[in-house]
């Protein structure tokens, strides 16, 4: 087949040089071998092969989209560890708060008595035939008090332990979605600005160093300051990686490299678990596995620098073949700093960018839960061991990577079948709904891999739309993708953070009635709804661009 085209391609070029002298005799005013040459240049450069360089950097940005969530997710495998519950600097640290838990003897009349009579004045009356263990007696107490607590628990015939306080886990989790959503926009401005590849290299490494020094921490709130930082390195990662994707692929494209780089970042997430707890049992020590993964960082950071360009055009690879099936990049002009008040003024008039950021808050809300809190859930309420739970999660989140693949070919088809206005929205809507179905079920299932089949379809249909959700960001942002991409973040991860907050404090409110898993539960189902519905009033045929001067 190749060989036929070749000679095609040779045929041709032999008959326009034959017809152009014909032409040139009659004419007798153009230079035949000037023209001649001109010619065979034009003709072997539309012959030759584009390059392949954009798989290069969709293939690096798979991996960076890896490390980014092989070292957010290990966190939550991390804090729910015996290896950090019982860490004897964290433990010994005066920061450090503590519950008092209520494993068995909970038909004991004693024990009914004794928990009842700690109860404030105001409270409400203990269902005893509903309470589930292991059941908060107290929480928030000092290393002294939670002592001086269990002591009296195992005195009245029950028997208990005492925790490292999962409203402080809370804490720390939620400070890195907090200080994740606050910079999403200034990050993705400055990548915007001052060029991707520069900044997402220098955000790969600060969250690497970050991560070797997570390890080093000798207390609850040195571990939240750590966090926090993370938090603001990460912020960075997938709007300036949006911004190389709008460069290096064409809008009919977008939505499949957009979905392969989700699905590199799903599967780090998917990996985080099982690897973490493995190396845990391994090692002995959480720390050393943090040193693992800082390291790793450091040299994705070094490959990224190495293989990406910011343009097609600064690519020495990158020919001009490739170069043409890429297509021009529509308004590729730098950002200027009096355009953030445009653009902010832009983001808050967009019905549809409220929109977005109302449907991202909600499903963070209901997805962060199976990042943080669903390893902790397993093993108290299911009573998984640390293995078999880090594998259900594992199982979970690796289910999300089949859907980055699928979505991201559904956006394409979608909006080639519907158009872009509806063709982008509908893959968002059903899947959040079916998300949101899929958590009430929970409600009506005890077996563990009843949940863990229920989570599936939610971390299923999350990621199924997020190529969508993804392309939408790129369809309106033009110039300034990261930074529109960035203000969408933003309130996704603050939901994320709340969603990290608020499950302890559901879990404790329902405590008394046995209701508090369900409450997360139908909290993080409402979410998934209300995003579901929230989508179709997004519209993608409209870009925003701040008013700014051609320089």
């Amino acid at each position: 087949m190749g060989m036929v085209n070749t000679n095609n391609r040779i045929a041709f070029m032999v008959k326009n040089i034959s017809a152009i002298r014909l032409r040139k005799s009659f004419l007798g005013s153009l230079k035949q071998p000037d023209l001649e040459s001109a010619i065979l240049i034009d003709m072997t450069s539309n012959a030759s092969s584009p390059t392949n360089v954009r798989l290069r950097i969709v293939w690096i940005s798979v991996l960076m989209a890896f490390g980014l969530y092989l070292t957010r997710n290990t966190i939550g495998e991390i804090v729910k560890s015996d290896s950090f519950l019982k860490d004897t600097s964290l433990v010994g640290a005066d920061s450090t708060r503590f519950s008092v838990e209520l494993k068995d003897g909970l038909e004991n009349s004693q024990v009914q008595s004794w928990l009842t009579s700690k109860q404030s004045s105001d409270a409400k009356a203990l269902d005893f035939s509903k309470i589930k263990t292991p059941y908060t007696v107290a929480d928030r107490l000092t290393l002294e008090q939670a002592d001086r607590l269990l002591g009296e628990l195992e005195s009245n015939g029950g028997t208990g332990f005492r925790r490292i306080s999962k409203s402080q886990i809370g804490d720390i989790l939620g400070a890195f979605f907090f200080s994740y959503a606050l910079f999403q926009v200034p990050a993705g401005w400055f990548s915007d600005r001052l060029g991707a590849r520069r900044m997402l290299t220098l955000y790969i490494f600060i969250w690497s160093i970050l991560t070797l020094m997570t390890g080093w921490v000798a207390s609850l709130y040195g571990l939240m300051v750590a966090r926090f930082l993370f938090g603001f390195a990460q912020s960075g990662a997938y709007p300036t990686s949006s911004a190389i994707v709008r460069r290096w692929f064409p809008v009919s494209s977008r939505g499949r490299a957009s979905g392969l780089i989700a699905f590199g970042g799903r599967f780090g997430g998917a990996t985080a678990p099982f690897l973490t707890t493995l190396l845990i049992l391994q090692l002995g020590s959480w720390r050393s596995v943090l040193s693992i993964y800082g390291l790793l960082g450091i040299a994705i950071a070094v490959a990224y620098y190495w293989i990406v360009r910011d343009r097609p055009s600064e690519h020495p690879s990158c020919n001009s073949a490739e170069r043409e099936l890429i297509g021009p990049i529509a308004d590729d002009r730098k950002p200027e700093l009096r355009d953030i008040t445009k653009m902010i003024g832009l983001y808050c008039g967009s019905r549809s960018l409220w929109l977005n950021s109302l449907g991202q808050f909600c499903v963070n809300i209901g997805w962060a839960f199976l990042v943080t809190w669903l390893p902790t859930y397993l093993k108290e309420t299911h009573k998984v061991s640390d293995s078999q739970g880090s594998l259900m999660v594992t199982l979970v989140l690796a289910t999300g990577m089949l859907g980055q693949l699928l979505g991201g070919r559904a956006t394409d088809w979608s909006v080639g079948k519907f158009g872009l206005r509806l063709g982008r929205v509908l893959p968002i809507s059903v899947a959040n709904c079916i998300a949101g179905i899929a958590y009430v079920c929970c409600l009506f299932i005890d077996s563990a891999w009843g949940v863990v089949l229920c989570c599936a379809i939610v971390s299923l249909m999350t990621d199924f739309a997020n190529p969508s959700i993804w392309a939408f960001m790129q369809d309106v942002g033009g110039r300034n993708t990261g930074a529109i991409f960035g203000w969408a973040n933003m309130w996704g991860n603050f939901g994320a953070s709340v969603s990290s907050k608020i499950v302890p404090v559901l879990l404790l409110y329902g405590a008394t009635s046995g209701s508090g898993q369900s409450l997360v539960f139908i909290t993080c189902a409402c979410a998934f709804f209300v995003a579901g519905l929230a989508a179709l009033g997004m519209d993608a045929t409209k870009p925003l661009q701040p008013a700014s001067p051609v320089s």
